[in-house]
């Protein structure tokens, strides 16, 4: 599951949206969902959260040219961009902040 934080300028959050559920929808993750939210609750920035069940506590090649193609679009559209990779497991969870636009 992926999940995006929405903020504003004035209140840290504002918003949230599941934008993509099973590694078939991240697969194919584009930035139109994350700035349809933003426009929604009018928010200048954002924090993509994949989540992610075992593995490592670190992006795959592929998920970070994915994000660096949604954080390029939603960049020029005005909307900052955070990616922070949560691991699930058994005992608990684990997470990173990846990158930033």
């Amino acid at each position: 599951m992926t999940l995006v934080l929405y903020m504003d300028d004035r209140h840290p959050f504002v918003g949230h949206a599941a934008v993509a559920e099973g590694w078939v929808q991240a697969a194919r993750l584009s930035a139109h969902p994350v700035l349809l939210g933003a426009q929604a609750c009018r928010a200048t920035g954002s924090v993509l959260a994949p989540y992610r069940r075992g593995g490592a506590l670190s992006a795959t090649e592929a998920e970070q040219a994915s994000f660096r193609a949604i954080a390029a679009a939603c960049g020029r559209h005005g909307l900052a961009v955070a990616d922070h990779l949560v691991v699930v497991g058994s005992g608990g969870f684990r997470s990173a902040v990846l990158a930033r636009s």
